[in-house]
């Protein structure tokens, strides 16, 4: 039986920076479960048909968790959203350690995305689990550039990711995540 810092809870969106994650863990030996969710984004749909592919993919359990409730957002930036999923994803361990990686970057402007944030949140497990929860983000210093090269090298697959902000159909290719993608695309989906 594996202890429970062999297994890495991932929260997965289904876009690059999440799917990175999967490899990342498996190639260091790593049991890995994805938390997928639901908080009534336009793009939940798409978002959840990309982590299955992946999750079929990569062979890995998913778990999606309908937080029953719309997070705001602001030109883009969902409110407190990493803390939220973080803090949920925290909620339904069965025991009261664990470990949680996010595929957060550099180059975005969101608190919740800065090591700062990572810092903050890992304060606020210590409090709630004494040190026996850990967070991690592996991609924290790495450019969005960084991650598709990772990809890359890796081989995941991502033509089955899903990165847009406003549709779940197919992506509106008007978003800052679809922006982003299309740019990554062109100028380096040769790599």
């Amino acid at each position: 039986m594996l202890e429970l810092n062999a297994q890495v809870n991932l929260l997965l969106g289904g876009g690059i920076d999440s799917a990175a994650l999967i490899p990342f863990y498996l190639s260091r030996g790593l049991s890995v479960r994805g938390i997928h969710f639901d908080y009534n984004q336009p793009s939940f749909e798409g978002e959840r048909c990309a982590v299955i592919a992946l999750a079929q993919h990569y062979n890995i359990s998913i778990t999606t968790i309908d937080l029953g409730l719309k997070i705001a957002s602001t030109q883009g930036e969902y409110h407190c959203r990493n803390a939220t999923l973080l803090l949920a994803s925290a909620s339904i361990l069965p025991t009261k350690q664990g470990r949680f990686a996010i595929g957060i970057h550099a180059g975005t402007p969101y608190y919740d995305c800065s090591k700062a944030f990572l810092e903050d949140i890992q304060r606020i497990f210590d409090g709630y689990f004494a040190g026996s929860v850990q967070v991690e983000a592996p991609f924290v210093e790495f450019t969005k550039k960084d991650i598709f090269k990772y990809c890359k090298i890796a081989k995941v697959p991502i033509e089955i990711t899903f990165s847009c902000e406003r549709r779940s159909d197919k992506p509106c290719g008007e978003c800052p995540s679809c922006l982003d993608r299309r740019a990554l695309d062109e100028n380096f989906g040769n790599l």
